[in-house]
Formats: structure tokens, C-alpha cells, sequence
């Protein structure tokens, strides 16, 4: 499976990467497992990193399923979700899949933030609070 994570508790960081080529399953399968971390998530936030992705599966009916485990993240207190990914193509999707996230949860407290450049873990918190330097569309994608 070409996705995974780990927690750093340190820095109440999610970090989540993916690699190669990532399917709708993939990630469902990463935020699963994401959102039945043991202890308290509250004030924690996510770091994905999409560097690594080849090609990125995800349609705009795939965005409305990730929605609901957005959700479940969001319950267990997590604050904020920041992704990295330089890839045009990737990035565009990631745009999708926020902006659907985003309205269909109601989004997370400290909001999404989409970049094309890395961040240090231990600046994540810092990084999602200075706001975002590209604007996430908030009305929905029209599916042909």
C-alpha cells in the first residue's frame, strides 16, 4: 500500500505520506488507520506528503468519500490539515479533495493549508496558522 503514517508526538503532528501510484483505497485505508490513533489528538494536526506521488486516483466522487474520515479525524480534536504537494497535477487534486473535505465537514478549526513546498514538522503548527498563500475554492466541483 503506498501510503502510511506516524505520530509525532513531539511536535502533535500527524505525519502522513504516500508514494508511486495512490488510489481512493489507499488513502481511505491512511485515514482509517489516522483516525484510530490511541490518546488525545486535540491540538494535534495532519502533515501529508504527496511529494512522492506518481499519479494521484482520486475523483470528485472519491473527495466526498474521504469526507466522512476528515470527520473522524475532526472528532478525535485534530485542529488543522496542511499538504504538501509540488506536482501541478497532484496538487490540483489535493485542492479537490480539500475543498470537498472542507464543506462537506465543515472544516477543521484551524483550517487546510495546500502547499507545493516542504515544512519542517516542528513548524506544521506555525505554517497552518500564518494562513493560507493560495486560496482553496469553497464551492463544489461541477462532475459532468
Amino acid at each position: 500500500m503506498p501510503a502510511g503514517y506516524e505520530y509525532q508526538i513531539d511536535h502533535r503532528v500527524i505525519h502522513g505520506a504516500a508514494w508511486d501510484h495512490v488510489t481512493l483505497d489507499d488513502l481511505e485505508h491512511y485515514m482509517a488507520d489516522a483516525s484510530r490513533l490511541p490518546g488525545d489528538l486535540r491540538g494535534a494536526v495532519e502533515y501529508l506528503d504527496l511529494s512522492e506521488v506518481i499519479t494521484l486516483q482520486v475523483s470528485m466522487v472519491g473527495a466526498l468519500q474521504l469526507a466522512p474520515w476528515y470527520e473522524s479525524l475532526i472528532d478525535r480534536g485534530i485542529s488543522g490539515s496542511v499538504i504538501f504537494a509540488p506536482d501541478e497535477e497532484v496538487h490540483e487534486i489535493a485542492e479537490t479533495i480539500i475543498a470537498t473535505c472542507a464543506q462537506v465537514g465543515g472544516g477543521l478549526p484551524d483550517g487546510y493549508r495546500l502547499t507545493s513546498t516542504p515544512v519542517a514538522l516542528r513548524n506544521v503548527h506555525h505554517f497552518l496558522k500564518q494562513g493560507s498563500t493560495r486560496k482553496v475554492p469553497t464551492h463544489p466541483a461541477q462532475v459532468a
